[in-house]
């Protein structure tokens, strides 16, 4: 039996078994959904997969008040998909046409692989990887090209903003809210380039209607969508578990390396998250997985697995600030073993311990001051990161905007470079507006610039606005030289959790301007390119 507890929840599952078609119990799923929850009240999870619980019902000749409504869904399903495809087309040809590659991967990879797939699964974009030191570039040939970006104003973005957690943009010039999403990280979580040189390198050419696109090899497609989910995020489980199915089901699944699959997850720490991706599908499906392969790639992490996957089912906003940690804990901790766990990495543990807590004390819920000088001192000894110049919105920071930019973590940091002349100590002014929403009257914060004490603020209503944050900042660094300023805010919110918008983020301060020694070194109409 697998070790791993089982990642879909009741619903998810009986959705997921419905969509295998797996004859009585595809069956009997497909009528436990349809007894449990009206039609009007579908999903994502049940529009995307429409199209496989409509076979389920033909297979079992099932016809209800429903039925003509859900034909008119997979109808749609496969237009979108169709319509879809001038986007990519489109973009592909002009990312060739400047020298780019770029590469289909996901949904639109199983598309190029089996095009019968068009008509069983709904995609909600299409997405191409390039890689990271051409996603700059690639983007402005979009845009050249008439692609629009959706939810990101691509435009104002630095050369650092290709390097902190935000990994693609959504674009489109068809009309559709998102028909592509660029990708320089073909995961979220995982900012390594070795992978995307590796993709790139066992690449294959696939047939989208028609239209040649380079797709990532069989062991890599099924790589990236086992690496990809959390058990918490439960539509996605079951969207890249039936991705897995159909890749193996199709003629490319004849020839999948699985020594090939478990180097890629091990070497790029993925084998926990495609352990229990892979779990869910040989537990209904146990002839698509080898033997004893789930469980090999479950033992291969360190001690504490159990407890991250049970922090992982926890959505993130739901999750404590110890929750928080754990997890990014553990994620440091696995880490720290880049090959399968043996024996004598018992005697590692303690040293890989003590790293993993350091790289996730971001997350730590107690000492926070102590921790937002330790966060300082981390960014101080680290080189100066961005590949262009200019400050650096580094962790914390949200996507540019047209008059600055939020902070949206409880822990941010930017950096400067500076000069060889430059000596300490630099005044620094930071021109922010707090997050006050109405019935806040005060928005604490605490500043650090690497000299004296933590600097414990307030900025309310009553004082002038935008606020101004003036601090004396320590030059740091020999050959890349830089000023670091760390921020903790105490009295972020999201805007959906107390009714004042849709946003989701975690608000604390608007950074309008950055000066050193009296010298603009941002300001909104300096963040473009």
């Amino acid at each position: 039996m697998p070790k791993l507890p089982a990642a879909l929840g009741p619903r998810h599952l009986t959705l997921f078994r419905a969509a295998l078609g797996q004859g009585r119990t595809a069956i009997d799923a497909y009528l436990a959904w349809r007894a449990a929850e009206p039609l009007d009240a579908a999903d994502e999870v049940v529009y995307r997969t429409m199209p496989l619980l409509v076979a389920t019902a033909d297979m079992a000749g099932i016809v209800d008040a429903d039925t003509r409504k859900m034909r008119g869904v997979v109808k749609h399903v496969w237009l979108s998909n169709a319509t879809r495809v001038r986007d990519v087309v489109a973009a592909s040809a002009a990312l060739k046409a400047a020298g780019i590659a770029a590469l289909l991967i996901k949904g639109g990879a199983l598309f190029a692989r089996d095009e019968s797939y068009m008509a069983k699964r709904m995609t909600g974009d299409y997405d191409l990887l390039v890689r990271r030191a051409e996603a700059p570039r690639a983007i402005e040939v979009l845009r050249q090209a008439d692609f629009r970006s959706h939810g990101m104003r691509v435009e104002l973005f630095q050369e650092a903003d290709f390097d902190r957690d935000i990994h693609a943009v959504a674009m489109s010039r068809a009309g559709f809210a998102r028909a592509i999403d660029l990708h320089w990280r073909a995961l979220f979580w995982l900012d390594d380039e070795g992978f995307t040189e590796e993709l790139f390198a066992t690449a294959e050419t696939g047939t989208l209607l028609t239209h040649e696109v380079l797709i990532p090899g069989v062991a890599e497609h099924l790589a990236i969508a086992a690496m990809r989910p959390e058990p918490a995020d439960q539509n996605e489980m079951v969207s890249r578990a039936l991705e897995i199915v159909h890749v193996l089901e199709s003629k490319a699944g004849a020839r999948v390396d699985w020594d090939r699959f478990r180097a890629i997850v091990t070497r790029y720490n993925g084998s926990l998250f495609a352990a229990q991706l892979l779990d869910v599908v040989a537990r209904e499906m146990p002839a698509l997985v080898p033997d004893r392969l789930v469980e090999q790639l479950w033992d291969y992490g360190p001690p504490g697995k159990s407890i991250e996957i049970s922090i992982r089912a926890v959505p993130r906003a739901r999750r404590t600030q110890w929750q928080h940690f754990g997890a990014a804990f553990f994620s440091a901790l696995r880490a720290r073993f880049k090959v399968p766990f043996r024996g004598w990495d018992w005697l590692r543990l303690p040293g890989a311990a003590i790293a993993a807590f350091d790289a996730g004390i971001v997350q730590f819920p107690l000492f926070r001051d102590a921790i937002l000088k330790r966060i300082w001192q981390q960014i101080a000894r680290a080189a100066y990161p961005s590949r262009g110049s200019g400050i650096w919105f580094g962790q914390g920071f949200s996507i540019p905007e047209d008059e600055g930019r939020w902070t949206d973590r409880p822990f941010a940091v930017l950096e400067m470079p500076v000069d060889d002349r430059t000596r300490d100590p630099v005044a620094v002014e930071l021109v922010v507006v707090p997050f006050l929403p109405p019935g806040t009257d005060n928005f604490r914060f605490v500043a650090y610039a690497g000299i004296g004490s933590v600097q414990q603020m307030a900025a309310g209503r009553t004082d002038p606005m935008p606020f101004r944050i003036a601090l004396q900042a320590r030059v740091i660094g020999e050959h890349q030289r830089k000023i670091v300023v760390a921020l903790r805010m105490l009295d972020c919110q999201r805007p959906t959790d107390i009714g004042h918008s849709i946003d989701p983020r975690l608000l604390g301060l608007f950074v309008k301007s950055v000066s050193a020694n009296g010298e603009t070194v941002f300001t909104p109409a300096g963040a473009g390119p």
